[in-house]
C-alpha cells in the first residue's frame, strides 16, 4: 500500500510504520537546519512521531500528516530555540515562511532524489554514492575491485535510471539549484 495514494488514510500500527519510514530521516535533515545539532534534532523529530501517534485520529489522508510533521518540527525546534536561549542572529531568518518553504522544497528533492538512488541495484547504488563522496572512476574502481570502465558503464546506467525516475520531478531539483 502506497499511503500517499489513499484518499481515506486510517492509522494504525502498520501505516505509522510506512509513514515513519518515509519521513524520518527527512524530518531530522529539516529540524538541523534551525538546531544545528543531529542528535537533538532526532530527538524531536522521535517526540513529534509520538504526538503525531496520539493525535492519530484526527488524521484522514497523507497531506494532512505531512503538514502536521513538518510543521510540529518547525514549531518544536522553534520553542527550543525560544526556551534555551539559543544564540542564533538568524533566528528571524529561520522564523521566515520563506525560509520554512525553501528548507521544504530542499528537503522533498533530497528525499526524491535518495529514494531513487535506493532503488538503483546495490553495485549502481554503491558506485553513485561514492561518485557523490567526491571520488574519482579510478578510486570508485580500486574500492569496489571492479575495472574503471564498469565504473563508467555502472554511471551511465545510474544516471539513466535517475533521469528516468525523477523525469517528473525535475521542476523540483530545478528549484533546488537555483537555491544553492
Amino acid at each position: 500500500m502506497d499511503v500517499e495514494n489513499e484518499s481515506s488514510l486510517r492509522i494504525d500500527e502498520r501505516v505509522f510504520k510506512k509513514l515513519f519510514d518515509k519521513f524520518y530521516q527527512a524530518l531530522c535533515v529539516f529540524a538541523s537546519t534551525y538546531l544545528k545539532d543531529d542528535a537533538l534534532s532526532a530527538d524531536i523529530v522521535q517526540e513529534g512521531f509520538v504526538k503525531f501517534w496520539n493525535k492519530r485520529e484526527g488524521f484522514d489522508n497523507y497531506f494532512k500528516v505531512k503538514s502536521f510533521l513538518y510543521t510540529m518540527v518547525r514549531n518544536d525546534c522553534l520553542n527550543y530555540i525560544r526556551d534555551h536561549k539559543l544564540r542564533r542572529e538568524d533566528l528571524s531568518v529561520v522564523e521566515s515562511l520563506e525560509f520554512y518553504t525553501e528548507t521544504l522544497v530542499e528537503e522533498e528533492a533530497y528525499r526524491m532524489f535518495y529514494n531513487a538512488v535506493e532503488s538503483l541495484p546495490h553495485q549502481t547504488r554503491q558506485v553513485i554514492m561514492l561518485s557523490m563522496d567526491g571520488l574519482k572512476n579510478s578510486e570508485i574502481a580500486g574500492q569496489l575491485g571492479i575495472a574503471e570502465s564498469s565504473v563508467h558503464t555502472l554511471k551511465k546506467i545510474a544516471y539513466k535510471k535517475l533521469r528516468e525516475i525523477l523525469r517528473e520531478y525535475y521542476y523540483l531539483v530545478f528549484i533546488f539549484l537555483l537555491n544553492k
